[in-house]
């Protein structure tokens, strides 16, 4: 019976094992990525409306002048003018869509006043334009040799000066409201961090059989929550620091499971927890490409070049995406005599692996993927091809800005924050290189990045060593 026990506790004990790994990808994904995402999107929302509403004092101004030069006979267009400010200002009050830039007809969506204090603000703006309005009309109709007209240009003015005063409150207004939302979202996120520790501490202690371990996975995420601190500045690589102690310590107590009751596991419980490795590899990528976006913002992802061989560098990246890969066909085909690359050979690997998972997740399964590499004048060209939806022609510059998707196909439901082709637009870049798309709907998609080819290592690197031969290949 005491045996039966045994299997019992142990059989609960793995059990809930799962359960808390399974809460903790819940909470991190549920939770902390959407929150994130949130709080960027509320930023944006926030700068449009203020952007918006700072335009008004513009625009206010321009008005001023343009009744002016109509009183002296100028053919000044203030009645459009008037126009565009009536609709914004109608717009930040109540939301609705308005044109943002005559020139290039950019319509934007502004969401209503946030709060009863700025909608009063913003009706008292209105209410002024409209008196304002009626003060510049009876100036263009009183003639300028009219006793009148000098009091009327007096009093015209004073309203203008009033009205952008009240401009600039509602400026405040929206900047103060915009801040305060930011710092709620940044505390309920910190409270999320705290839950997934607790949660990421928990496991640790019913897995960990020696005391010693659960104490340094301890001391890690202590050490890791403590220096967030010095990084509240910055969200992105907050929320990536954050995540990444316990997504490791999930990592080494999943492989440590793996490890120790390989024998024990039903091929039931064996094939959840690779579904769970795999979720946390996915996890993984997400937070490293989150914390290598908040070092490219931040100029701090600076490449450290070596003479690297460019087949070696493939052979890393697809040994890194082999289980993406799956039974997937891969043809590899690089120019014979290349020459080698001075790059930094991680941040290389890290693009031909970023632009390997895009092909795989955004073609259909058991489609092909093809990788070639060439010479192109003084440049190596890499590209890497797969077949599916393909990318409209219209989106093919802004897939290389950061958290922008593809609006259509086969992006619905993949996951992913639109990170990854940012992420190599910066890295070819600080290399002197450049990366483009070229895609056929339907067809075939191919990302392409060129780096420059050096013959000698630049003497600010060190010393100078021996060229290397560079010949074109077709």
């Amino acid at each position: 019976m005491s045996d039966g026990l045994v299997r019992s506790g142990r059989f609960l004990g793995v059990n809930w094992t799962l359960a808390g790994i399974f809460g903790l990808l819940l909470i991190i994904a549920v939770s902390i990525v959407p929150l994130t995402l949130t709080i960027l999107q509320s930023r944006e929302s926030d700068a449009l409306v203020i952007d918006m509403a700072g335009r008004q004092r513009m625009l206010l101004e321009r008005h001023m002048k343009e009744v002016l030069l109509a009183t002296d006979g100028v053919n000044a267009p203030y009645e459009q003018t008037r126009d565009r400010l009536r609709e914004r200002l109608i717009a930040l009050i109540g939301g609705g869509t308005i044109v943002a830039r005559v020139v290039q007809e950019e319509r934007v969506a502004l969401p209503s006043a946030p709060t009863d204090r700025i909608r009063e603000k913003l009706l008292e703006q209105q209410r002024l334009l409209e008196a304002f309005f009626a003060k510049a009309d009876r100036l263009l109709n009183t003639p300028k040799n009219a006793a009148s007209y000098g009091t009327t240009r007096d009093g015209v003015l004073n309203d203008n000066a009033v009205l952008l005063e009240v401009a600039n409150d509602a400026v405040a207004m929206l900047t103060q409201h915009s801040e305060a939302r930011v710092r709620t979202l940044i505390r309920w996120e910190l409270i999320v961090v705290l839950l997934v520790v607790a949660v990421a501490s928990v496991g640790t202690w019913r897995f960990v059989q020696a005391e010693n371990a659960l104490k340094r996975s301890q001391a890690m995420t202590i050490q890791a929550f403590q220096q967030s601190d010095t990084v509240k500045s910055s969200l992105l690589s907050s929320v990536s620091h954050e995540l990444r102690t316990p997504l490791t310590a999930v990592k080494t107590m999943l492989f440590s499971l793996q490890e120790d009751g390989d024998s024990q596991l039903s091929p039931m419980r064996k094939e959840f927890l690779k579904g769970i490795d795999q979720e946390l590899d996915y996890l993984n990528r997400l937070v490293e490409n989150l914390l290598d976006m908040s070092r490219l913002e931040a100029g701090m992802l600076m490449p450290r070049r070596e003479w690297h061989v460019l087949d070696e560098l493939v052979e890393g990246a697809i040994r890194r995406v082999e289980v993406l890969l799956a039974r997937r066909p891969l043809h590899v085909r690089l120019a014979q005599g290349l020459p080698p690359i001075y790059v930094d050979g991680v941040q290389i690997q890290q693009v031909l692996v970023n632009l390997l998972d895009n092909a795989i997740k955004f073609s259909p399964p058991e489609s092909p993927i093809r990788i070639t590499a060439l010479l192109a004048a003084e440049t190596l060209e890499v590209r890497v091809s797969n077949s599916g939806d393909g990318i409209p022609s219209d989106e093919l510059n802004r897939i290389f800005d950061r958290f922008y998707r593809v609006q259509s196909g086969r992006s619905y439901g993949t996951p992913g924050a639109g990170l990854g082709l940012a992420i190599c637009k910066g890295i070819v870049e600080a290399h002197g290189g450049h990366i483009m798309a070229q895609s056929v709907p339907g067809e075939e998609t191919t990302i392409l990045f060129r780096l420059p080819l050096t013959t000698s290592v630049p003497a600010r690197d060190g010393v100078a060593s021996e060229p290397h031969p560079v010949e074109a290949v077709s």
